[in-house]
């Protein structure tokens, strides 16, 4: 009888263990999803310099007028499509050109809009590495400052910003 009782009982434990391992397992997993979701980095092919509104200050979107405010201000403050082409190409030329601490500027005469893009510092990621600059817009007579990560994807030799 005793070992009979002895066996129940270490049966009971063994299948305690097992249970329990096997919710810990699932803790550890979904621990790790939640917190690599709140570690990743977001990368996109635009810099935000490219297509932002020059205005940087927004009134609070607690209401449908108010966003509808902010979308037209942002509309009227972003730069035409020529002016953020300047930008974007003065950006890509910063990042495979320059190096640390240069600067390359654009000016549109017809618009008045200008720019200036500094390489700040490189550092190396992974198997390639990463370069962060700052930008200068000054459009509509508003001036705004962007400071952006982008990193060299070493398999097609492209930049993604760091968001």
């Amino acid at each position: 009888m005793k070992s009979f009782l002895m066996g129940n009982l270490l049966n009971s434990v063994d299948t305690f263990v097992k249970n329990s391992t096997a919710v810990g397992k699932y803790f550890i997993i979904l621990s790790s999803l939640i917190l690599a979701g709140c570690s990743t980095h977001t990368f996109t092919d635009n810099s935000v310099s490219t297509y932002a509104s020059a205005k940087k200050d927004y009134n609070p979107a607690n209401g449908s007028i108010a966003l509808a405010t902010n979308l037209f201000s942002w509309n009227v403050n972003r730069m035409d499509k020529y002016d953020r082409k300047q930008q974007e190409n003065a950006v890509f030329f910063a990042l495979n050109n320059l190096k640390n601490g240069e600067v390359t500027r654009w000016y549109n005469g017809n618009t008045g809009a200008q720019g200036a893009v500094k390489m700040a510092m490189s550092y190396p990621q992974g198997s390639g590495y990463c370069r962060v600059i700052m930008s200068e817009i000054h459009y509509n007579n508003r001036n705004r400052d962007f400071v952006e990560t982008a990193c060299i994807n070493a398999v097609d030799n492209s930049w993604r910003f760091v968001r």
